[in-house]
């Protein structure tokens, strides 16, 4: 989300052009179809066009704005909640029903739902998304099945229910209570979904009416807000605090939810703020975010946490950025104060109910590209800062890390990783050992913005891998103040070359199959390693490989992102470079050059040397395979028919023309169901 005050030219018709400043308000209507109002789908069908509604500042680069409008409550909407796959929206009504709207087109979703028979305050979707539960002054709980639209059953309780939240794994529902002669006014509780019975004692603290109630995560924890002025962080299983009350609101707290890392709380109030709290001791984040002029009444995370959206009595919704806790743009497209606000799991759109009756949906975000050329420098050169380059990657989807770990790491020791480059053994806020690999910038030649995009992006993919042989990258840092930092899981059994060498018995036909599936994952996600060999491939406590340190070519383009010095040392890639690579007869690493050199680290894992090592330097390496030359079976392969099927495996991955080398699926199919079982 680019800063304020960046301006979009938006064609608003086939003539016309109408510039939008941050800061502006602008209400027009136009010939072309910005928003969708449901009211209007009649007329639409039979040919009349929408009607069009567009009224507010849009900051965001490049992007036309697009706002759907749905009308069909009779009265003020209480609660908006997305779907877990984003294509529609629920809604709880004063008027007794809920609803479901397409999220992205002019049209609601079945009948209301009908059963309350008072206001509906709260509304929540199952994470497998075929449950919506709605929480009402009439004293129940009712769930509603997605599919068909009815009711599929009630939790009968004794106050009435403020807020209601499904559980991550769905088997849970939170709700908070409000006024009420029972025991149970002013707590929180849980329901169990199958047996539509509570599951536990209420959890006792507040001691005024709970107005809102969130899950972490992880499931293991509850954050509720209260007229008491507090928010309350529960432990799940034991139903008590695990931290104190969290103070600071002066006037009843409308709303309290985790960050999606569960690191942070955001809460708002009738104060008129909004409010970041540390998970973990509960103390304050910087100053409260203050902009709105009348009571906050909801505000939400979103999917990545680097935005918050909040909504008020002054008839806006207004998103603000969790790193510097600033505005950075308003909505107002409601006539009346806004109740609720919620993120679509996308990220790009932020629903709201009003009480005047309607749901608004309007998209936010792009898909977090960079700004257009015109707002980018063409060349990155060495006045680029180091922040900047974090922005590159950050924007680009890589998860930043700053809210799980401490970026200075003054008590991280560097580790002699060999192959790895400069790696830093760190923690991050909740214990876990993580590895930091840092990169500096100082030195690089200028290069393309759009090669720092590409590098960005690939490092982004590599953060999106998800296989039990792939060493994930679980996001970035910027690791103090000097160098960006990869950070992945520590593995504690280093790398391959060390793992063999500590366990000279471990199953190397294992590893082998190990490597070649992650590399087959890699494949038909039409990434190439590029540097595979024993010294990037990582070894977990119980002895799962991982392929690790990948040698993006685009990377290496982008001078600008080099490791830092110790890192040069780094032993060379000759050893396990394909003929064609060596020869020049391509200039890319391709899948055919992968799978050269997973034959080549195969025979590692059994020689436990790198290829050739009769070989002293690098030119004799070139001559020797230029002449034809294939590595020399090992002794440590025996003469049995499975040694023999592994090298002549081996050997096929070797074959001089790259197209007659096996698939890495090939591979594994032949170590699963021919050379393991032989």
């Amino acid at each position: 989300m680019p800063e304020p005050g960046h301006n979009l030219h938006l064609a608003c018709t086939n003539s016309q052009e109408k510039r939008f400043t941050h800061g502006r308000q602008l209400n027009a209507t136009f010939s072309n179809t910005h928003v969708l109002d449901s009211s209007a789908c009649a007329k639409h069908a039979q040919g009349a066009g929408p009607t069009i509604i567009f009224g507010h500042s849009v900051p965001f680069v490049g992007i036309r704005l697009a706002m759907v409008v749905h009308k069909g409550h009779t009265n003020s909407v209480y609660s908006v909640a997305f779907s877990p796959d984003g294509k529609s929206v629920a809604s709880g009504s004063n008027d007794y029903t809920v609803r479901m709207w397409n999220a992205h087109s002019s049209s609601s979703i079945g009948e209301p739902l009908r059963g309350h028979n008072h206001r509906v305050w709260s509304v929540s979707y199952s994470p497998l998304g075929n449950l919506i539960a709605s929480g009402s002054d009439d004293c129940t709980i009712r769930l509603w099945d997605t599919n068909t639209g009815q009711q599929s059953g009630i939790m009968q309780g004794t106050h009435l229910f403020y807020s209601v939240a499904f559980s991550p794994n769905a088997k849970l529902i939170a709700s908070a209570s409000g006024v009420s002669s029972s025991p149970t006014a002013f707590a929180v509780q849980m329901w169990g979904v199958q047996r539509r019975k509570a599951v536990s004692n209420p959890f006792k603290g507040h001691t005024n009416p709970v107005w809102s109630v969130s899950f972490s995560s992880d499931g293991t924890r509850l954050v509720s807000g209260s007229s008491d002025k507090t928010i309350r962080v529960w432990d799940v299983e034991r139903g008590v605090t695990i931290v104190e009350p969290l103070k600071g609101h002066t006037n009843v707290v409308r709303s309290a939810s985790f960050s999606p890392n569960d690191a942070q709380i955001v809460s708002c109030s009738f104060d008129g703020t909004i409010r970041l709290w540390d998970a973990r001791n509960g103390g304050l984040i910087g100053e409260p975010y203050q902009g709105h002029t009348g009571l906050v009444q909801s505000v939400a995370f979103s999917p990545r946490g680097t935005y918050v959206a909040s909504g008020g009595d002054d008839h806006t919704v207004r998103p603000w950025d969790t790193r510097t806790g600033r505005q950075v743009d308003q909505f107002q497209e409601h006539n009346r104060g806004v109740t609720s606000v919620a993120f679509s799991p996308c990220g790009q759109y932020i629903a709201s109910g009003s009480y005047d009756c309607r749901v608004i949906i309007r998209k936010v975000l792009g898909d977090e590209s960079y700004p257009n050329d015109e707002s980018a420098p063409r060349v990155v050169t060495s006045h680029m800062s180091i922040a900047q380059i974090f922005e590159c990657l950050r924007r680009a989807g890589c998860v930043d890390l700053s809210l799980q770990m401490d970026s200075r790491q003054d008590t991280a020791m560097i580790a002699s990783g060999g192959g790895f480059g400069d790696i830093w053994k760190g923690k991050l806020h909740n214990g876990a050992n993580v590895a930091i690999k840092a990169w500096r910038t100082d030195g690089f030649e200028p290069c393309s913005y759009k090669t720092i995009k590409r590098a960005a992006r690939e490092l982004y993919l590599w953060s999106r891998m998800d296989h039990p042989h792939i060493h994930r990258l679980q996001g970035v840092i910027l690791f103090r103040d000097q160098y960006l930092g990869m950070v992945s899981e520590w593995m504690d059994n280093g790398n391959l070359h060390q793992y063999l060498r500590r366990y000279p018995n471990a199953d190397r036909y294992e590893l082998c199959t190990h490597i070649a599936s992650g590399l087959e994952y890699m494949h038909a996600r039409s990434t190439v390693h590029g540097d595979l060999k024993a010294l990037n491939v990582l070894v977990s406590a119980n002895g799962i490989a991982m392929l690790s340190d990948f040698d993006f070519s685009v990377l290496l383009e982008a001078s600008s992102l080099a490791f830092s010095a110790s890192s040069n040392s780094r032993p060379g890639t000759i050893r396990w470079a394909a003929p064609e690579i060596l020869l020049e007869e391509v200039h890319e690493k391709t899948m055919q050059t992968d799978i050269y050199a997973l034959g080549m680290t195969m025979l590692e894992i059994f020689t436990g040397e790198a290829p050739y090592p009769n070989c002293r330097t690098d030119i004799s390496v070139i001559r020797t395979v230029e002449r034809g030359t294939l590595p020399t079976r090992p002794t440590e392969l025996g003469e049995d028919e499975k040694s023999n099927m592994m090298w002549h495996l081996m050997s096929l991955c070797w074959n001089r023309n790259a197209s007659e080398r096996p698939s890495a699926a090939q591979v594994v199919n032949a170590l699963v169901f021919h050379i393991c079982v032989a």
